[in-house]
Formats: C-alpha cells, sequence, structure tokens
C-alpha cells in the first residue's frame, strides 16, 4: 500500500507540474495579433460604427486596413450613450470620430480612454473645412453681433459644436446667456433654419456644403476663421481617435496596425482630395459634398491638445488646470513615433 501510494503521490506531482508549467506558458489574450514587419501576424476584426469618419473610409476602400491585416466589423448606430461610451464598454472597438473635449470629458467622468491618433484638422478651403454657422440670406442676421436674442442649433452638447459656439460668442464680446443653444441632430438644421424654427444651424462640413447648394442660405462664420482667432486655424478643427486602456493593454499590435492604416487613408486622402469626395458620398450613399483634411503629423501633437483644453478652460467648460493634455494621449503604440516602422 505505501508503494502505490508513493506512485500516486508521484504521479500526482507531475500531473500538477504540467498543469503549473502549461498555466505559465500560455500566452496573454490578445498576444497572437503580434506587429511585425508592418502587419498583424493575424487579421483582426476591429468593431467599428460606419461613418463619421472620413479617414477611416479611405483607409478602409483603398485597401490599407486590409494590408496591415484589419477587417472591419461595421456595427449600426449606437443605441444610448457616447462613442466614447460605447468604446469603453467594448461594445466597438474603436472611437473613430470625435474631438479632444470628448475624451477630456469622457476622462474626468472616470473612463478609462486614450487618444492615439490625429484624425482630421481645420482648412481655409471651403471644402476641406470643419464646421459653418449658416444663416437665412434674406434674414436680419449679418454680422455677430446680430445674434444676441437668437437660437443657435448645435448637434450635442459637450461637445466641439458647444464648444466652438461659446468661443465664436466669447471672440465677440457676447456673453452665452445672450443666445438659446438648441440641441438638433445636423441632418435635421438646415429644414429647422428654412422653417424659422431656429435662427442658426451651425453644420459640419458634408451638411453645410450640402445646404449651401441650395438657394437661400449663407455662411456667417467657419471654424477655421474662429480658430486663426484663436491662435491656430488647423487646430481647431483637430478630430481624434481612440481606444480604451483596457484595449491598448490587450491589443497593443492592433491598435498600431489601425495607426499605419490609417495614416496612409488620411495621406491618400489629402493627395486624391476629389476622388476622396466622391468615395466618401458613396461610401454613406450621400450626395457629392465635401471632405476632411488631414495634418501630415504621424503622431499626436500635444500643442494641438492643448490648444483644445485652453478653449474649454476660457469658455468655463473646464476649471484651470484640472486637465492636463498629457493623459489624454498616448504615442507609445505608435510604430512610426516609437521607430518601430520608418516610413
Amino acid at each position: 500500500m505505501k508503494r502505490k501510494a508513493r506512485i500516486f503521490f508521484i504521479i500526482s506531482l507531475a500531473v500538477l507540474a504540467a498543469m503549473v508549467f502549461n498555466g505559465c506558458s500560455k500566452e496573454p489574450a490578445g498576444a497572437e495579433y503580434q506587429f511585425r514587419d508592418g502587419k498583424l501576424t493575424k487579421e483582426f476584426q476591429l468593431k467599428v460604427v460606419k461613418g463619421g469618419a472620413f479617414d477611416y473610409a479611405m483607409a478602409d476602400v483603398n485597401g490599407f486596413f486590409k494590408d496591415v491585416g484589419i477587417i472591419t466589423d461595421y456595427l449600426g448606430p449606437i443605441k444610448g450613450g457616447t462613442l466614447v461610451q460605447a468604446a469603453v464598454k467594448g461594445d466597438v472597438d474603436l472611437m473613430n470620430s470625435g474631438h479632444v473635449i470628448n475624451v477630456a470629458m469622457a476622462r474626468q467622468a472616470g473612463m478609462k480612454i486614450k487618444i492615439v491618433m490625429q484624425g482630421l484638422v481645420d482648412h481655409p478651403d471651403h471644402d476641406k473645412g470643419h464646421m459653418y454657422w449658416l444663416v437665412r440670406t434674406a434674414g436680419k442676421i449679418n454680422a455677430p453681433q446680430d445674434l444676441i436674442g437668437k437660437k443657435i442649433a448645435v448637434a450635442n452638447m459637450g461637445g466641439c459644436a458647444e464648444l466652438l459656439t461659446y468661443e465664436y460668442l466669447r471672440q465677440n464680446g457676447i456673453a452665452k446667456d445672450q443666445v438659446t443653444l438648441v440641441t438638433m441632430p445636423d441632418l435635421q438644421q438646415e429644414q429647422a433654419l428654412r422653417q424659422g424654427l431656429i435662427d442658426v444651424a451651425f453644420l459640419h462640413s458634408q451638411f453645410s456644403l450640402a445646404a449651401q447648394q441650395r438657394p437661400g442660405l449663407k455662411v456667417l462664420a467657419s471654424s477655421y476663421q474662429v480658430g486663426v482667432a484663436a491662435g491656430d486655424g488647423e487646430a481647431v478643427g483637430l478630430g481624434v481617435r481612440a481606444f480604451s486602456e483596457e484595449f491598448i493593454q490587450k491589443y497593443p499590435g492592433v491598435v498600431k496596425a489601425y495607426i499605419v492604416g490609417n495614416y496612409r487613408g488620411q495621406q491618400w486622402g489629402n493627395q486624391h482630395f476629389e476622388e476622396a469626395k466622391q468615395v466618401w458620398a458613396d461610401y454613406n450613399k450621400t450626395p457629392l459634398s465635401g471632405g476632411n483634411w488631414h495634418a501630415q503629423d504621424k503622431w499626436v501633437d500635444e500643442r494641438k491638445v492643448q490648444f483644445w483644453i485652453d478653449m474649454m478652460e476660457r469658455n468655463g467648460l473646464a476649471k484651470p488646470g484640472e486637465i492636463k493634455a498629457a493623459d489624454l494621449y498616448t504615442n507609445e503604440v505608435n510604430p512610426f513615433y516609437t521607430g518601430e516602422l520608418k516610413e
């Protein structure tokens, strides 16, 4: 009996050792998606909300994502919440549309998400600009002071439309309480403006330019003009692309591949802008309109991030010093920044 017990004990130890060894040697989740020689070692299905990101469309349609091993799993509209919240929850993998203010406010609320690359920037050319304030041609609004007492539509509160409207008002000596902001999707603002339900529509370029192709409306001001007055016409349109910190930690190779593919899409869009506008229209099944312009930066420029933080502070959307630019972004998973990729 003693001999049998010893044999059983030895076998048990061997089994236990094998279990421990296998457990220790098992690769962590996401380890199979390594970024090597400019692409992933295994294709990754990236969950993304379709629409909203001009650069993503350029990268996907032209095969730049496929080249680096990313296959897009397009999802329908977000049901409740915001794109930032969806990315943090894991309903989508990527915040592929938004601005510094969206990430800053999300992190203030305890959401762990970080910017990994830049998206669009603003531009003085009419069809490459970020946003435009539109008014009726036959109306009585011809200058900033005419806005006092009027209703201005913005797509949402806590986003670029609210912040840029406040900055425009501030630059012209108009207090927030001298106007009324009305939340309304871009898609509905043109009709509401023409019907007199609002006095000003503040639209992103694809909606603004389409609206201007029909008579009766004119541009009061552009976001680029506001940016120039604030010190940086390009940075005022800065879009950002972000992942949750959990995703970055679990799939750093995927983030690297995304940055490479998306950057190539951005630069293709700049180099073939007229063609890119048609690609964008076909992608969204909408009439031909404007598009987005992108900076040459291969990684996040902290000065552009700080520009948005300064605007938030000036307009009461953040207390001075409470938001640190360095906390909002990381370049450590950018293969251009780290030197992992030279092109």
